[in-house]
């Protein structure tokens, strides 16, 4: 008898997947992952049974082990960013987390609610890094003295 794992796997090119590892009853993850297939089983969150390559694995982590960025954390840190991206490049790296994450899509896929409290809860935290990143550029655009030119 095997069991669902709820987990979150990053595969090669940096996709992430969030669905189920089926695990033994005496078997650990570590386990799973070090056996000697190739392939393994995982159940997306549209409910599909697709058979992942392990060697294309870059990581796992069960959902009760994901731990956030704490929300005092230096938000480029969280957002993946550095401190000199451009705005217009900032604003695009933004959306794409946002829509990684957003509950309300996984909700329409008929997640289970744990799923969604992380979404909400990494959404939280890209929402206010994105915004404590736009307030410190606003204060030094205002702290920039003005030059004015004479006639």
């Amino acid at each position: 008898q095997k069991a669902k794992l709820s987990v979150e796997m990053e595969i090669d090119g940096g996709a992430r997947l969030m669905g189920h590892m089926f695990v033994a009853q005496n078997q650990r993850l570590p386990d799973l992952l070090n056996d000697n297939r190739d392939f393994l089983p995982f159940e997306t969150t549209e409910g599909l049974i697709t058979i992942v390559r392990k060697s294309t694995i870059r990581r796992v982590t069960p959902m009760n082990q994901i731990t956030l960025p704490d929300i005092n954390a230096d938000p480029c840190e969280i957002l993946g960013v550095a401190p000199s991206v451009p705005d217009e490049d900032l604003k695009v790296i933004y959306h794409r987390k946002v829509q990684e994450c957003h509950p309300d899509k996984l909700i329409a896929m008929g997640m289970p609610a744990d799923f969604v409290q992380l979404a909400n809860e990494k959404l939280s935290r890209i929402n206010d890094a994105y915004d404590r990143i736009n307030e410190s550029r606003s204060q030094a655009e205002a702290a920039k003295p003005k030059w004015v030119m004479g006639g």
